[in-house]
């Protein structure tokens, strides 16, 4: 007898601000922990953070209309939710009976998952200041309104005084958490004009610290120590990279989703707390893996793997499909080949052959989108000196120091390609989207044939799976809770770059079951749903596949499909309403 597949269930991750560094790690983590499991799928739902708050008017409208992506979602029946919305102000009120999972609030009764602020933040306060000798200390921290921010200040002031250092106002500023915050890094470096490190509430606000130092012919790591929260994407970008604290062990979004299960299952779940680590990069140099001449030539298989895990940090956390490379026990295979043969002071020719050649199988399965280059060069850079100076000058040190540089060269190489193709792949976007744009500007009387006549352009917008959805007509969104309707159409589907228009009569479906349309593009990992609009016109969303890289163009892309839609769709009756 057969056994049934269980059923597919579909999660929405709530996200206030996808196109946060934040927000962008969140999305990774929950896509790599939903591969794990086959019977998932993921939807995200990501607006646009509004805090009324120092904002240009025609910010908070784009803003507010944007967020019409909460409500327009609101009506689809999902099997569980995680909701991320850090300061509190936005959220919404998602079907009350479906079980949830908060990531990163402060408080309250909700089930929740956050950091544990203080491990990590203490560990570079003690560092900077009983290694290094630091003694003049500032924060950027964040808004008022965010928990975390709160939060993190008041640890940075305990840290400081358990350190015998006094505190004062003088030495914080408050930012809106975001990369344009150069105003108020340039008031807190004015005011302390001999502080010798800085705390950052986040990796974005770090960001802006950057530029101003630029500014000011400082170096981070040089000039003065910095370090940021959260060890996202971001911190691994910047010049010189950033030192980060992060969660030391498994995410909070592969955390979330974890509880976020047992609890569909009608298990008991209680909030967590995600330990933090400092991850030490160039602005602030730090090692948590030390390890003497012993311990390395001991050759012991825990030592190979508490080094692999201080250069591969992010390996333990992500899926790793089964039919994939185990790059651990590859890693232990190189390591141990080349430890044994300073030990015992032989390698064969064959050997090191053999070992070179499993060095380049190592990298070009992937173990640099694990780690970062800077990071991994110096990692190696430690072991090669210690090897050196433990070992007589001969044959063996020599075809291994020829070893660990192809090591060093290997992972040089594979992120300049990496780098050369992102960059290929964003020109190729950017060119099918310059195309879409011409081809679809409207010179003729806007009304359904124009719109048809833009649909069938579709497969030129730069995405390769993707779903258009259009309400029956243009909704003008008078005010914020302007009736929306129960219904909507699927125009068309794009399919590993192939169009495919839907007939009239199969298009439209209820807004409970959009997701549920056997035309989508399938995949595993999910969608990401976008809002179709321009200015006040609401005119349904975009549906792609979840892609972390679409992050970075989806929002820019749909605004440009909204401003196609309404030239070709809207008509001067409507424009006048």
């Amino acid at each position: 007898m057969k056994s049934s597949k269980p059923p597919v269930r579909t999660i929405g991750l709530v996200l206030e601000d996808a196109n946060t560094d934040f927000g962008r790690e969140i999305l990774r983590s929950v896509i790599h922990a939903v591969t794990d499991r086959m019977n998932l799928r993921l939807v995200l739902i990501s607006g646009r953070q509004d805090d009324n708050e120092n904002r240009e008017d025609f910010q908070r409208r784009y803003r507010s209309q944007y967020n019409q992506i909460f409500r327009m979602n609101e009506r689809f029946r999902f099997d569980g939710l995680l909701l991320t919305f850090p300061n509190l102000n936005q959220k919404r009120e998602f079907d009350r009976g479906i079980p949830r999972v908060h990531i990163a609030i402060g408080s309250g009764d909700e089930l929740t998952v956050n950091y544990e602020d203080e491990t990590g933040i203490r560990e570079a306060i003690d560092y900077l200041v009983k290694i290094k000798g630091v003694t003049k200390l500032a924060m950027l921290g964040g808004r008022d309104d965010n928990p975390d921010a709160c939060k993190r200040k008041r640890i940075f002031r305990q840290c400081l005084e358990d350190n015998g250092l006094t505190y004062s106002e003088n030495q914080f500023e408050k930012t809106d958490m975001t990369p344009g915050e150069t105003e108020a890094a340039g008031r807190l470096l004015a005011r302390n004009p001999d502080v010798q490190g800085i705390f950052c509430v986040n990796d974005a606000v770090a960001s802006a610290l950057y530029e101003v130092l630029k500014r000011q012919g400082r170096i981070p790591g040089r000039d003065v120590f910095v370090f940021g929260f959260d060890n996202g994407p971001l911190a691994r970008e910047l010049e010189p990279p950033l030192a980060s604290v992060g969660a030391d062990g498994t995410t909070l979004g592969k955390k979330a989703l974890e509880m976020l299960v047992l609890l569909m299952d009608g298990e008991q779940v209680v909030s967590q707390t995600i330990p933090t680590r400092l991850y030490g990069r160039a602005s602030l140099e730090y090692e948590k893996f030390e390890f003497t001449a012993r311990e390395l030539f001991s050759t012991d298989p825990a030592f190979i793997n508490n080094f692999f895990d201080a250069c591969f940090y992010r390996y333990h956390n992500e899926s790793v499909s089964p039919g994939a490379i185990n790059l651990r026990r590859l890693f232990q295979e190189i390591l141990s080949r080349m430890l044994k043969s300073v030990k015992y002071r032989y390698m064969s020719e064959e050997e090191y052959e053999e070992t070179a050649r499993l060095i380049e199988i190592f990298f070009r399965n992937g173990a640099m989108q694990y780690t970062e280059p800077d990071r991994f060069v110096h990692s190696i850079s430690r072991l090669q000196s210690v090897m050196n100076e433990s070992s007589l000058a001969g044959y063996t040190t020599k075809v291994n120091n020829r070893l660990l540089a192809m090591m060093k060269d290997e992972a040089i190489c594979v992120q300049g390609i990496r780098v050369r193709m992102g960059n290929k792949r964003y020109r190729e976007i950017g060119k099918k989207s310059l195309d879409f744009l011409i081809w679809t500007t409207n010179y003729l009387s806007p009304g359904d044939a124009a719109l048809d006549a833009m649909i069938r352009r579709m497969d030129r917008i730069g995405v390769e799976n993707a779903a258009l959805f259009l309400y029956n007509r243009p909704v003008f969104c008078r005010e914020e809770h302007t009736p929306l309707p129960e219904t909507i159409r699927l125009r068309c589907v794009l399919r590993n770059s192939e169009l495919f228009e839907i007939p009239e009569e199969r298009q439209e479906c209820r807004m409970a079951d959009l997701y549920h349309r056997s035309e989508l593009p399938a995949g595993q990992q999910g969608f990401i749903s976008y809002p179709l609009f321009y200015g006040k016109y609401l005119f349904g969303m975009l549906v792609c596949h979840a892609d972390e890289k679409l992050l970075e163009i989806g929002e820019s892309l749909t605004c440009q499909i909204g401003r196609s839609i309404y030239l070709n769709w809207v008509t001067p009756e409507e424009t006048v309403c």
